[in-house]
């Protein structure tokens, strides 16, 4: 389980409060990601192209690969647990430069007896026609939250590309709260390469939280939204930009 810092703003104070906002479970056919998660990949993962058995060529590229991806439940059709797969964004070094790597897709996870996975993404390598990587339904090498798959064009099958993800959830920023004036707060957390957005709600167990309009503004290294102190309770969350209660 993992957790993120909520700010719980009250009429007449102003309380730090933690909350799981999260959670993983371990059963066979049950692992879930309950809300939207920012993934970033480790630094095994890698981009291959080339041959791959049982043909030979002398062609083999290989490199690593950074980046961030989305990953949103979306359902449970009864013997999956099913998640949109958005916003992915990677780097594969090329010579002097990078190739730009982008898409979406999906995710499941679960089975009948054992536990099966599969990762299927459409991506644009390079500014190149979009192309469909899966890897199949074969079995979770590593549970949730921890994502690891390989997925191809061509089932690694003669010559393909395919990609070796091994993703992990990223830590969110830190949110903080400030009092600008009598009526006026502000929140700040620092600047980051994945964006993320600030979500509000009264109620903490409600399931839809509402997103901040204000935009931040860059002071620093660090994002800042002014507010008016509203009346009543008010909770105050970040999630990833496109996450369950905000906007894609």
């Amino acid at each position: 389980m993992w957790s993120k810092r909520l700010l719980f703003v009250a009429k007449s104070a102003v309380v730090l409060a933690a909350s799981a906002l999260a959670s993983v479970s371990g059963a066979a056919n049950a692992q879930t990601v309950t809300i939207t998660a920012l993934y970033r990949l480790d630094k095994d993962s890698s981009f291959e192209q080339g041959c791959f058995p049982p043909c030979e060529c002398p062609v083999m590229l290989g490199a690593p690969v950074t980046g961030t991806f989305l990953l949103t439940p979306s359902g449970y059709d009864g013997l999956y647990n099913t998640y949109a797969v958005t916003r992915v964004n990677l780097r594969v070094p090329f010579n002097s430069a990078d190739m730009i790597v982008t898409g979406s897709g999906s995710y499941k996870v679960g089975g009948e007896v054992a536990l099966l996975r599969e990762l299927a993404l459409e991506l644009q390598l390079g500014g190149a026609q979009v192309g469909h990587f899966d890897s199949g339904l074969v079995p979770v090498a590593a549970p949730l939250p921890d994502l690891k798959v390989t997925i191809s064009t061509n089932h690694q099958y003669c010559f393909d590309s395919a990609f070796n993800i091994n993703a992990s959830p990223a830590p969110a920023p830190q949110l903080r709260l400030g009092l600008a004036s009598t009526n006026e707060i502000v929140f700040s957390w620092p600047v980051s390469a994945a964006p993320f957005a600030l979500e509000e709600s009264s109620d903490l167990k409600a399931t839809n939280w509402t997103t901040v309009t204000n935009a931040p503004t860059d002071i620093g290294e660090e994002n800042q939204v002014m507010l008016t102190r509203p009346p009543g309770n008010r909770f105050y969350r970040l999630l990833p930009h496109g996450g369950a209660g905000g906007s894609e």
